[in-house]
């Protein structure tokens, strides 16, 4: 059995690292959702630490644009891993996965905070 190169490895672990942190988010999203206020987890804004139905809101609201996005990331992610072989589309699904983590982390912010902001 022959050992990879380096190089190999180290881009499977980024792959990864950015579909386990996502699959983490998602987690997490959804236990904000669930509960009440924590010291954990959750979207730090003063519109939805107002208040517990606040916090439930914001977080519930923001499931819905974040969650097909944080999945679709993923699956970027693990595609990486067997693309190895070719660099470019490598990095292109690796950013393309990075674009579609952040695009879901602001886009939940603002629909939180809208939602909040209406409970209020």
């Amino acid at each position: 059995m022959e050992i990879p190169p380096s190089g190999w490895v180290s881009l499977t672990f980024y792959a990864g690292f950015l579909a386990l942190s996502n699959i983490f988010v998602l987690v997490m999203m959804n236990q904000a959702a669930r509960g009440s206020r924590n010291h954990f987890a959750g979207i730090r804004l003063p519109s939805l630490m107002a208040s517990d139905s606040a916090w439930r809101a914001g977080h519930q609201a923001a499931k819905k644009p974040m969650k097909p996005l944080l999945i679709f990331s993923v699956v970027l992610a693990l595609a990486c891993i067997p693309l190895q072989l070719f660099p470019v589309l490598y990095f292109i699904f690796l950013g393309l996965s990075v674009a579609c983590t952040l695009v879901a982390t602001l886009l939940g912010a603002v629909v939180a905070s809208r939602a909040a902001r209406r409970v209020r």
